[in-house]
């Protein structure tokens, strides 16, 4: 987490099936800022920040990432630039905390890679930030509400991202 990278979106247009949500906006996220986006609810917050993280192809406009559309740049790559942590995350049942943490750092595993000291300290970083690492061995399904939402931040958190966008 090193580089300052940009995120804009130009002429941005955004709906679902025949009903449009977004009309041709321009945002610009930029490096070292906490940028808040407001609005009443299902004005389309969500769906922005779907299409900003590339999870949704826009009907209109681009979004960049470093100027470069978000819909060209390998996965991987993203994910190593970008998290977007969701309104309402669904951790795989049983899954504990620290694997869960863990899994933040798939992004920077090679297909042959292991588990890496680098890893190891990303995790127990992430776990100290958000005060989750006494919850470590404990199930994530197991956790009062606001234990899951600090335990998906350290996931973030793990994943090193110079961009993180945060969903409620």
């Amino acid at each position: 987490m090193t580089a300052d990278h940009s995120l804009t979106a130009e002429g941005l247009s955004l709906g679902y099936a025949d009903h449009a949500v977004i009309h041709g906006i321009d945002l610009s996220v930029l490096p070292g800022r906490v940028t808040g986006i407001i609005g009443a609810n299902a004005c389309g917050k969500s769906t922005l920040l779907k299409s900003m993280s590339r999870l949704l192809k826009p009907t209109g406009g681009v979004v960049l990432l470093d100027g470069r559309d978000v819909h060209t740049v390998p996965p991987k790559e993203l994910a190593r630039t970008l998290g977007l942590l969701p309104q309402s995350p669904i951790a795989p049942e049983g899954i504990t905390v620290a694997d869960l943490v863990g899994r933040g750092r798939h992004p920077h595993q090679g297909i042959l890679s292991r588990w890496s000291r680098e890893d190891d300290e990303a995790v127990a970083a992430a776990l100290d930030t958000t005060h989750t690492a006494d919850l470590a061995d404990r199930a994530v399904d197991e956790l009062s509400g606001g234990q899951r939402q600090r335990v998906w931040i350290a996931m973030a958190l793990a994943q090193q991202t110079d961009l993180l966008l945060l969903d409620e």
